[in-house]
């Protein structure tokens, strides 16, 4: 049976991530995402998923919106298990959300996305009814002054990973009568004067905690580290725009458009998610920074935020990194009937201004200017297999093979582009 998923976090390149370890699984199906908790509480609303797995903090107020919408889902859809992601290793966090008396709820620490096995066996946890608590959370009140003797047996199986049925057959019960120990004793914990206005509290002490190396550690996994660094030391300043010189990569599968109509959207899901997270691989590798994922396609700089004096070469190398890994893929197979996958990649290399922008709470690291549209449109010069690069490009990086192609006449631009194509192999 498939498990229904809808996912709610407001990063989108983390967003995209946990949709593609999920989906890489046979038995569960992502089938909405949200960025913020209104969108999360509309879209369990609209899909009635089996499953929620939400950020401990979105917007609108980035306080613990994840678990405010873990009750009222679990309020409004008894049958909708929920799992909270957090970089909070707090057990008060857990027991604010496990306190109060309900199962079908699980608290894991972010630094699991990257162990997929911890975050599936979570996501059957919640299915089943059950409850779970991080390991390292559950380890740490095993010494709680609220726990007594049997509490401490059942912390310590939950400090080890055992889910329910593993419990049950520990303690020679049901997992129905675990389910009732785990509800009763995070109640406990949550005191029975305090419960009610705990949450609040965690509220407003949430605003005042700078949580960096947990923080940096989850960012990092998604974005380059000198990115993330920056953001770990100063959270609350958007990074100045400034203009720099830095080399645009733009790829994308050939035909794809055309292959995603005969195939199923789980085919479709677990190409598209291979293949970035390969390609996203090749980039950070390269010493790139991901812009964005847009389907299939990807755009990277090279260059900022930091600057580098060979980001052309770096570009270059990093796109024939891709079409190399690209050829793997396609040697490995992809488990239908798609045979091979053809890749396009242009470059280009220009002055841009380069810094975040958006509102409304939500800040995006970007690029904008004339050398982005270039190394778009040069994208679409590309055959597959072919990384095609402006003159500009392969000027700033002598040592990478490539020959003339002539000019061509960008959309949007009067003087046509000098075109080299780079040699593979």
């Amino acid at each position: 049976m498939t498990i229904r998923v809808v996912l709610g976090e407001d990063n989108v390149l983390v967003r995209e991530g946990v949709r593609a370890l999920l989906d890489s699984y046979e038995d569960i199906e992502v089938v909405g995402v949200a960025q913020d908790a209104p969108t999360l509480m509309a879209a369990a609303a609209e899909h009635v998923p089996d499953v929620v797995v939400t950020d401990i903090k979105m917007p609108p107020s980035f306080q613990l919106e994840g678990i405010d919408c873990a009750h009222a889902i679990r309020h409004d859809h008894p049958d909708t298990g929920v799992v909270v992601l957090s970089a909070h290793d707090d057990e008060e966090y857990a027991i604010a959300l496990l306190g109060g008396g309900h199962s079908g709820l699980a608290y894991l620490l972010k630094d699991r996305i990257a162990q997929g096995d911890e975050l599936v066996r979570a996501i059957h946890e919640v299915h089943a009814g059950g409850s779970a608590v991080d390991p390292v959370i559950a380890e740490r009140l095993t010494g709680s002054k609220h726990a007594d003797e049997e509490d401490r047996a059942v912390l310590d199986m939950m400090s080890k990973g055992l889910g329910y049925a593993d419990m049950a057959r520990e303690l020679g019960t049901t997992q129905e009568a675990v389910d009732r120990r785990v509800t009763e004793l995070f109640g406990r914990m949550a005191g029975d004067g305090a419960g009610a206005g705990l949450l609040g509290e965690f509220k407003r002490l949430h605003a005042a905690v700078v949580e960096q190396a947990a923080a940096r550690t989850t960012l990092a996994s998604f974005v380059p580290q000198q990115l993330a660094d920056r953001l770990a030391a100063h959270p609350e300043t958007a990074i100045e725009p400034q203009e720099l010189v830095v080399s645009v990569l733009f790829s994308d599968i050939r035909g794809f458009s055309t292959l995603a109509e005969r195939l199923s959207a789980r085919d479709v899901a677990t190409i598209v998610g291979r293949h970035l997270e390969a390609m996203a691989e090749v980039v950070l590798l390269h010493g790139g920074t991901i812009d964005k994922f847009q389907g299939d396609a990807v755009m990277a700089i090279f260059g900022a935020p930091d600057p580098v004096d060979d980001h052309a070469e770096r570009a270059l190398r990093c796109a024939l990194g891709m079409q190399q890994r690209q050829g793997e893929l396609n040697a490995v197979g992809w488990g239908t009937d798609v045979e091979t996958l053809g890749l396009g990649i242009g470059v280009n290399t220009g002055s841009v201004i380069a810094g975040t922008v958006g509102g409304g709470g939500r800040l995006e690291y970007t690029v904008v200017g004339d050398a982005v549209n270039v190394a778009q449109r040069l994208q679409s010069e590309a055959e597959a297999g072919e990384i095609v690069a402006a003159a500009s490009t392969v000027a700033a990086a002598p040592d990478v093979a490539a020959t003339p192609i002539g000019p061509r006449i960008v959309k949007g631009r009067e003087e046509p582009v000098e075109v080299f194509r780079v040699v593979i192999g």
